[in-house]
């Protein structure tokens, strides 16, 4: 299936030839979108020594207009409707006819972008001292003719196009394809951000709906926070549009220059743009385009949209990122660097790898100043409450270096998104800003703690102030502590409603979280080791036992105890508590025979620390005569039923919190960040 895009010399023996599986693949496959589409036409607007080009959107159409030198019939036929005409292989080669501009277009094909997007395509043309040409595209009826191998010809139009004496390449593309975003504000950004020679400095505007398309119109200047670039140029033409650019602690302005050498083998090479970081990384998807990236540049136009997905390291600052990097060496020679649509560079050219390496190397540089830079920042929180707690948190450091610590401390977490749903973020913050402040008020203390050594008089003011502080900070602690605990109550509270999974859910709770059982039982401490030794040693005081150190029986250290829970399965309702003090005694045993013999575990040279045993149960152990619990208790054995011990670990945290609502200045302040 083949047919040309043109009418056919009839004297002429050969013609090109056009597949049907090269339209859709270099045409309608290749290029998926109206930016796309639309660069392409610009870029031959450049290579046609435009001045001017004008993007027009109404009616269902996209019309786009030059003022270049234009086509008359034989340019037409020979370069425009000629799939794969290298145009570097004419002429001035890389070079434009007049002006001299480094040509954007290498491989011809470019123009089959427009088949993606219209199914009519109407083209008119003028060229100085040659008739006007006007022909039209029917790509449908193109699509038939392919299929029944039949040439192609193209439409001439009637209707004239009044070039007022001027010369200029004029397309309209309609009845546009479904789903084609047609929108000014769609494709004002996306054209913005793929050239870099538009403005009068280059001799070169572009218009859509009327209105020239500026480098302000890439939609990320605002937001940029730091700064980091490669030449003077990108410089002084870029700085004034940065409105939100920060300031170091020398109240300078946040802006350095990197070196711009690429070596690739035994030559070097420069590049020009900048690198830039925002304030959060949703500045930078403020619409269906995310422009975290760096984009490459080459003659002008973007040589591949995104470098970052290329470098292949997962740094936090990654995603604060937007940047040009502009290397015209890339596309000034014979090698074709450049994918079919244009978009992204080959891989595996060393030119190519030499600019990747600058640019990883680049950042590593980059990643460590933007740390520095953000530790300097004072960022306000975008949480009202949240704001006005530390307002209250930083009035009340007196020393002025505290407060500047401690805005250094806060303002990563306020600056960096942790969730992309916008609810978990803020949750997310407070919970970090709250263990910021605890952590913070900790080591202040600590340090303060050196200042007893010079203190005489323990009824002085500073003596007193001191341990006030302290004070502080161990209660509000402690509320910090309740509260978490509390969490993992409920949690544990609501997934034990099914008694087939009580056991399963008890092990993965209660193994790391003691204080469930016991309030004064702190943080465990790891005895993974012992609690497998456990088992032999459990073996060899009581061969017969069948028990050990099985999944459900844990062994820990808490506050210089030792401490064995056993979980008795769900659904054993009779358990007799002299069975309990039975196998009670038999673990103890063990663990005495094991440290007996093993004195230099855990520093207590042979002596035998205090032992408990629990049992949690789902009904309380039954007796014959007295008291089942007391009858554990006297033997430090105790004995907690599932239910019960939810209860009373929600009670005893519960009652503390309400009875204490607000210990100090503080907590008052940490209460706040809800």
């Amino acid at each position: 299936m083949s047919a040309v895009l043109d009418e056919v010399n009839p004297t002429s023996q050969f013609h090109l030839e056009i597949d049907l599986n090269v339209l859709n693949h270099l045409g309608i496959g290749l290029y998926s979108s109206t930016p796309a589409v639309v660069t392409e036409i610009v870029a031959n607007a450049w290579d046609a020594d435009a001045s001017q080009v004008t993007v027009d959107i109404s009616n269902g159409e996209i019309i786009v207009t030059d003022d270049g030198h234009g086509m008359g019939a034989e340019e037409l036929q020979g370069r425009f409707l000629r799939v794969g005409y290298a145009r570097r292989d004419q002429g001035k080669g890389n070079r434009s006819d007049i002006l001299t501009r480094p040509v954007m277009g290498r491989k011809g094909i470019g123009k089959l972008a427009m088949f993606s997007l219209a199914n009519q395509i109407d083209i008119w043309s003028k060229m100085a001292g040659q008739d006007a040409v006007a022909v039209r595209i029917n790509v449908k009826q193109l699509k038939k003719d392919i299929a029944a191998k039949k040439n192609y010809q193209l439409e001439k139009l009637d209707v004239a196009y009044d070039w007022k004496g001027g010369t200029g390449t004029r397309i309209v593309l309609s009845d546009l394809t479904s789903g084609t975003d047609k929108t000014e504000s769609f494709l004002r950004p996306r054209i913005a951000r793929r050239f870099s020679v538009l403005g009068g400095s280059y001799g070169f505007k572009v218009l859509i709906s009327g209105k020239e398309v500026t480098t302000r119109d890439r939609g990320y200047h605002s937001d940029i926070q730091f700064w980091w670039d490669f030449d003077d140029g990108t410089r002084s033409s870029q700085l004034p549009l940065l409105t939100g650019l920060a300031n170091d602690e020398k109240k300078e302005k946040c802006i350095a220059r990197l070196s711009n050498v690429v070596v690739s083998g035994v030559y070097a090479y420069s590049v020009t743009g900048f690198i830039a970081t925002v304030v959060k990384p949703k500045n930078l998807k403020k619409t269906d385009d995310n422009i975290n990236q760096v984009s490459l540049f080459a003659n002008g136009r973007v040589f591949q949209e995104d470098m970052l997905k290329d470098i292949g390291n997962a740094k936090v600052f990654n995603s604060y990122i937007v940047g040009e990097i502009h290397a015209d060496f890339l596309d000034a020679d014979d090698v074709d660097r450049a994918t079919a649509n244009r978009e992204a560079v080959k891989t595996g050219d060393p030119l190519v790898t030499a600019v990747r390496n600058w640019l990883k190397a680049t950042l590593d540089v980059i990643a460590d100043q933007w740390d520095d830079w953000r530790r300097q920042q004072n960022v306000e929180s975008d949480d009202d409450r949240t704001k006005l707690a530390l307002e209250a948190w930083f009035a009340s450091l007196a020393d002025a270096r505290d407060r500047k610590l401690a805005q250094k401390l806060i303002s990563p977490i306020l600056s960096a998104d942790h969730s992309n749903d916008e609810t978990k973020n803020k949750e997310i913050k407070r919970d970090l800003v709250r263990s910021a402040i605890v952590g913070f008020e900790k080591i202040r203390i600590r340090k303060q703690l050196d200042k007893l050594e010079h203190v005489t008089d323990v009824m002085s003011l500073e003596f007193q102030k001191l341990f006030h502080n302290l004070d502080e900070v161990e209660s509000t602690h402690y509320h910090e502590i309740t509260r978490s605990r509390l969490q993992v109550i409920d949690k544990f509270d609501k997934e034990i409603i099914d008694t087939k999974s009580l056991e399963k859910v008890a092990q993965e709770y209660l193994f790391d979280h003691l204080w469930l059982l016991d309030p004064t039982w702190g943080p465990i401490s790891e005895s993974r080791v012992m609690e497998k030794t456990l088992t032999a040693e459990l073996l060899e005081v009581s061969p017969d036992a069948e028990t050990g150190a099985r999944i459900d029986i844990a062994y820990r250290t808490s506050s210089g105890r030792h401490i064995i829970v056993e979980l008795k399965k769900p659904g054993l309702l009779a358990v007799d508590v002299n069975d309990l003090i039975k196998q009670g005694k038999k673990y103890k045993a063990a663990i005495t025979q094991y440290l007996t013999k093993h004195p230099d575990v855990g520093g207590l040279n042979g002596r035998v620390p205090p032992v408990d045993v629990c049992f949690v149960t789902e009904e309380v152990p039954k007796t014959t005569f007295g008291d089942a619990l007391e009858d554990l208790r006297k033997h430090d054995m105790q004995a907690f039923t599932y239910k019960g011990m939810i209860t009373n670990a929600k009670r005893a945290y519960q009652e503390y919190l309400s009875a204490v609502p607000h210990v100090s200045k503080l907590e008052d302040i940490i209460s706040n960040i809800t």
